[in-house]
């Protein structure tokens, strides 16, 4: 019996005329690598790749098409809370079966970002193309919602979930005084 990680690593030359199609969920433990370590992927709000794909055969080359999207914990930058951000993307990826020659060949040539990648021996992990347009589409900072109130930047209490004391208030910043040093030029 094939694993479920089988499902996901193709040989080209040995891929059906007609193709192959996922309408599948992908757990989160099957594309967890060593670049998720930072992330809790034991979380309750991270949900597993919705994944619907195909692969089809088309003039020597191979076309990888589909969509993804999952829910993934994130901090907001805001208020500090934790979320759930679900994040999506698009893979429209063609492949070639190639030597190492024709990959020096392709690369001296001028890219224009339409060339198909080269696969010296076939091999397709379907999974490492889902793992990098994930990192693709992380963004660095996100909200939990445009209209998050944030912190107070004098008390550090959550905005969103009560009003603080000190709203009103302006301290004195104690690096004020460093605007008036002068410096020689």
């Amino acid at each position: 019996m094939k694993s479920q990680e089988d499902k996901f690593n193709l040989v080209l030359q040995s891929v059906a005329r007609t193709g192959r199609q996922w309408n599948v969920s992908i757990p989160v433990a099957l594309l967890a690598d060593d670049s998720f370590v930072d992330l809790d992927v034991d979380s309750a709000l991270f949900g597993d790749m919705r994944w619907q794909g195909q692969l089809s055969a088309e003039a020597g080359s191979f076309m990888l098409k589909g969509a993804w999207q999952m829910d993934v914990p994130r901090q907001c930058g805001r208020c500090n809370v934790e979320f759930a951000q679900p994040m999506l993307g698009d893979v429209d990826v063609s492949y070639e079966i190639g030597s190492p020659e024709s990959q020096d060949m392709k690369a001296e040539l001028e890219l224009t970002g339409d060339e198909p990648e080269v696969l010296e021996n076939g091999e397709l992990n379907v999974l490492d193309v889902l793992r990098e347009h994930f990192w693709l589409a992380w963004q660095p900072l996100v909200v939990c919602s445009e209209d998050c109130k944030g912190l107070c930047l004098q008390c550090g209490a959550n905005k969103n979930q009560k009003r603080c004391d000190c709203s009103g208030e302006k301290k004195e910043n104690p690096f004020a005084a460093l605007k008036n040093l002068k410096f020689d030029a």
